[in-house]
């Protein structure tokens, strides 16, 4: 999970919660703007102290966890199946022009 999506997990997570930015913001004594940086992914330096304490506010658990890679395999079939789909597709655009 990159930056970007646990800032839509954190934006989500308060919306249901049904607070504002600035109330988040405010029950953390925190700025609006780094709720808005975070929830937008634009945010450029974030301490894990203050991550933590964001989820823990919204009853979220900030988790690591080993990094699993697809096995070769799957990558060889998702790529042969991608190209699949791009001749097809390619076939369809010159079949239309040509017919």
């Amino acid at each position: 999970m990159n930056l970007s999506e646990i800032g839509a997990t954190i934006c989500k997570q308060r919306k249901l919660r049904k607070l504002s930015q600035q109330d988040l913001a405010g029950e953390l004594g925190m700025s609006r703007s780094t709720i808005s940086l975070l929830e937008t992914g634009d945010i450029t330096d974030l301490g894990v102290r203050k991550l933590m304490r964001i989820c823990a506010q919204l009853k979220l658990d900030l988790t690591v966890a080993p990094l699993e890679l697809p096995a070769w395999d799957d990558l060889m079939k998702q790529r042969s199946a991608e190209r699949a789909a791009a001749l097809a597709e390619t076939d369809k655009i010159l079949n239309g022009r040509l017919g």
